[in-house]
């Protein structure tokens, strides 16, 4: 967290007690913004920014292609990742902020197919998708990718992670920028750190990823409206996105 890290600083220019107080609101925010999520899941809250359209094309997909586990990144305080255990499936879910992870931790207690952790994105796949799941052999590998939210944007990273050990993945990118959609919202962190087609070119060309958008206008969604993208490289799992009537296929030149 931004003020922990400046904890010294604040402390020479604040003083220690001002400095405590803002740290410590810092940290009561994550479960201010936790608390009104559970009671209003409808503004924003709730799984996959409260986005109804979202959730039925995840679960087109789950029921499409039969994934055996769910790995997500970005748990922030456990709404989706809450959702995804009701699968029963499988769930691993990597947070790095200490503060959203302690919540997430206290919400998903008695989630026992949960497996949730505190640290980079990056490593944690390398760690599971070396170990773990590494031999995961009856059916795909869903991956929900939601750690872009600061400077140090892994996206790019985390899909070469991925697609290099794990074929049969099915890969949705929240926060992804839908190019026929205007209205659909993506996160911008400066240049080259834009989440559009050109910001995940490398990966779709070094391992022939097919990409699909959602058809759902953003207009008919609700919630907070964000785009998002599904990537997957093996045949069946391409066949199984092109038989579902909620993803539109992404043509080369706009992947």
């Amino acid at each position: 967290m931004l003020l922990t890290r400046w904890k010294s600083p604040l402390r020479r220019v604040l003083g220690d007690t001002a400095a405590n107080v803002l740290i410590e609101f810092s940290r009561i925010r994550f479960v201010l913004f936790g608390v009104l999520d559970l009671m209003h899941p409808e503004r924003g809250g709730g799984p996959f920014n409260g986005q109804q359209a979202r959730v039925a094309l995840f679960e087109s997909i789950l029921a499409k292609s039969s994934p055996a586990i769910i790995v997500e990144t970005g748990t922030y305080l456990g709404s989706t990742t809450e959702y995804l255990a009701a699968t029963k499936l499988p769930v691993y879910s990597v947070e790095s902020d200490r503060c959203a992870y302690g919540f997430a931790k206290a919400r998903l207690w008695r989630r026992h197919n949960v497996h949730l952790k505190r640290g980079d994105s990056r490593a944690a796949l390398q760690e599971w998708l070396d170990g773990p799941l590494h031999n995961h052999s009856s059916g795909p590998a869903l991956f929900y990718l939601d750690a872009h939210w600061s400077s140090d944007l892994p996206l790019g990273e985390e899909l070469a992670v991925i697609f290099d050990r794990c074929g049969d993945a099915i890969v949705m990118i929240d926060d992804f920028r839908v190019p026929f959609d205007s209205g659909s919202g993506y996160d911008d962190y400066g240049d080259g750190k834009v989440l559009v087609p050109a910001y995940i070119e490398p990966a779709v060309h070094s391992f022939r990823l097919r990409g699909f958008y959602p058809s759902t206008p953003s207009a008919e969604e609700t919630g907070l409206r964000r785009g998002c993208i599904v990537l997957v490289k093996e045949a069946s799992l391409i066949r199984d996105m092109e038989a579902l009537p909620l993803l539109r296929e992404a043509i080369p030149s706009s992947i």
